[in-house]
Order: C-alpha cells, then sequence, then structure tokens
C-alpha cells in the first residue's frame, strides 16, 4: 500500500499529512500522559518496530503476480497499545521512505494515516470489540466463563488483522478517489491480504499466549519446589 511520490494531488497529500500528522501528535500527548500504558515498552516497541520492518520486506504470493506482506499494524496494536502502536508504525514507514524509497517522502503522510492510523486503530477496535462482544456474552450467559479466554483472544487477533487491511484499503481508495484515481482493480487482492493479515496475526498472537502460559507454569513449579525445600530445612531444624 505505500503510495510514491507524484501520484496524489498535492492537495490531498497536504490534507492527508496534516491529518496523519495530527493523529501522530495526538497519540504521544497520549502517551505522555500515560494513558496507554506506554512506560516501561521502549524495548517491546523497538522489537515490534523491527519485526515489522522485517514482515514489510517478505512478500508472499496470493497467485498470479499479486504479493502481500504482513502489514503489522493490528499485532502493533494488540502488543502495545493503539497510540505507541501508531508511533511505531510512522517510524517504520519514515524509515523505509528515508532509507529506501518504499513510498515517497513527500506521501509519507498519506501512507501513515492509511496503515498507520487506519490499520492500527480499525484493528484495534476490532480486536477490542470481539473482546467485549464476548466478554458480554459470557455476563448474559450466552457463553460460558468469566473473563474471555485465550482462544476468544486468538479470534479477537484474527478479526483485528482483517479489519486492519480492510479498513487501510477503504482509507486507500478515498485517498486515491480524492486525487480522481481508481484502485478497484486491487480490491480482490486487498481482501486476499486482509485474509492471510488475518491469519499471521491469529498466529503470532497464539504463539505469544502459549509462550506466556509456558512461562507462568514454569514459575510455578520452581515455586512450589522452592516452597517444599524450605518445608524440608525447617523441619530437620
Amino acid at each position: 500500500m505505500h503510495i510514491p511520490d507524484g501520484v496524489l494531488d498535492p492537495g490531498v497529500l497536504a490534507v492527508s499529512g496534516v491529518a496523519a500528522a495530527g493523529a501522530v501528535v495526538a497519540a504521544g500527548w497520549t502517551m505522555r500522559r500515560g494513558l496507554s500504558g506506554a512506560r516501561g515498552r521502549v524495548g517491546l516497541a523497538l522489537a515490534g518496530g523491527a519485526g515489522v520492518l522485517v514482515a514489510h520486506l517478505v512478500d508472499v504470493s496470493l497467485g498470479g503476480a499479486q504479493t502481500a506482506h504482513l502489514m503489522g499494524g493490528a499485532l502493533l496494536a494488540i502488543a502495545l497499545g493503539p497510540s505507541l502502536g501508531l508511533a511505531v508504525m510512522t517510524a517504520v514507514l519514515a524509515l523505509e521512505a528515508l532509507a529506501w524509497g518504499d513510498g515517497g517522502v513527500a506521501a509519507l503522510g498519506a501512507n501513515v494515516l492509511i496503515m498507520g492510523v487506519a490499520g492500527v486503530w480499525g484493528g484495534w477496535f476490532a480486536y477490542r470489540g470481539v473482546l467485549r462482544a464476548v466478554a458480554r456474552m459470557r455476563g448474559s450467559g450466552a457463553l460460558r466463563g468469566g473473563a474471555p479466554g485465550d482462544r476468544w483472544r486468538v479470534a479477537a487477533a484474527a478479526a483485528g488483522g482483517l479489519a486492519s487491511v480492510l479498513a487501510s484499503t477503504v482509507t486507500l481508495v478515498a485517498v486515491n478517489a480524492a486525487s480522481g484515481l481508481a484502485v478497484g482493480a486491487v480490491l480482490p487482492h486487498h481482501l486476499a491480504w486482509a485474509v492471510l493479515e488475518a491469519a499471521v496475526t491469529a498466529a503470532v498472537v497464539a504463539l505469544a499466549l502459549g509462550w506466556a502460559a509456558h512461562r507462568s507454569r514454569a514459575r510455578e513449579v520452581v515455586h512450589r519446589h522452592v516452597h517444599v525445600l524450605d518445608g524440608d530445612l525447617e523441619a530437620l531444624g
């Protein structure tokens, strides 16, 4: 979805640039106020940015000449929160434009609006929306149990990945339409891309949840062993 320079109307570039800058500034203000839970996540943010950067360089065939890569907006939102996720995505897109020419420098605002604002926030709203819907159904008795479990988080992550690409696609179409361009021919490709994004996002979240559960069980085992050992020492006087 990286738009190069010389494609969009100058007026559209200006409006999208202002909109993207406003969104990034608002995200920064939110993080500074401590409302996004972003403090103490610098290491995770750097790792997430590096992962998304690598993912953007790996194209997957969707059949024929069509390819796609993991966009990563939903994953960043799920792992870091939408504000820090947007900041990281903006940094990745800026680095790609300046270092590799992947997306125009003048079109950076439009690309941030498409893949950052729409991609990150679209994925976040879908992810949280699924979890809230599951929690409401559980509370009403329609589903058993209390808070949403890991399987529902994986399903919510898939919905977030799907929504992330679809939201970016809608924004891309709107930006191009405002410049008098038509992109209808790429819509089937972007739908397949959304399915790919959903599958990869769900897989990564499932792996992360599995690893977290494994570490939690390992800590419990260590704690039990230490507790028994301490008891033995006390019994021995």
